[in-house]
């Protein structure tokens, strides 16, 4: 799969915008309702432990500054059906990734628009701002 090719259509194909940061590593603004947006990065990266090419999907949600009630969010998570939530350099983030061989075109943009839709919700729930 042509990573930057897929990026620039799949952003086309939503109106949303890209942003090329390398072949490997695009960055999309998704546009949501209500005038909303969300930046999303997606990555084809190698996986050390598994020596295999996964795509990662990942939006920031708040900084763990923010008072988050930790057990809602984990709960909240048995109803994704891609994502989940991380904490990563110092921010909650809502994080997908799959094996690149085990995907396809159609399966990214649903963890893409998965990832954007969801951070979004809990950035707001949190926050009550459109931050990232």
């Amino acid at each position: 799969m042509d990573f930057k090719d897929f990026s620039k259509r799949f952003a086309n194909k939503i109106g949303g915008e890209y942003q090329e940061y390398d072949d490997n590593h695009s960055i999309f603004v998704i546009p949501l309702k209500d005038e909303r947006f969300q930046t999303v990065i997606a990555r084809v990266v190698d996986h050390e432990k598994y020596n295999r090419k996964t795509v990662q999907v990942t939006s920031k949600v708040c900084s763990v500054d923010h008072p988050i009630d930790y057990p809602a969010v984990l709960e909240a998570s048995k109803d994704f059906v891609h994502t989940n939530f991380i904490v990563e350099d110092g921010f909650l983030k809502v994080d997908t990734s799959i094996f690149l061989d085990h995907t396809d075109e159609g399966l990214i943009e649903e963890m893409i628009t998965e990832v954007a839709y969801t951070a979004d919700e809990w950035e707001f729930k949190i926050t009550g701002q459109d931050v990232f």
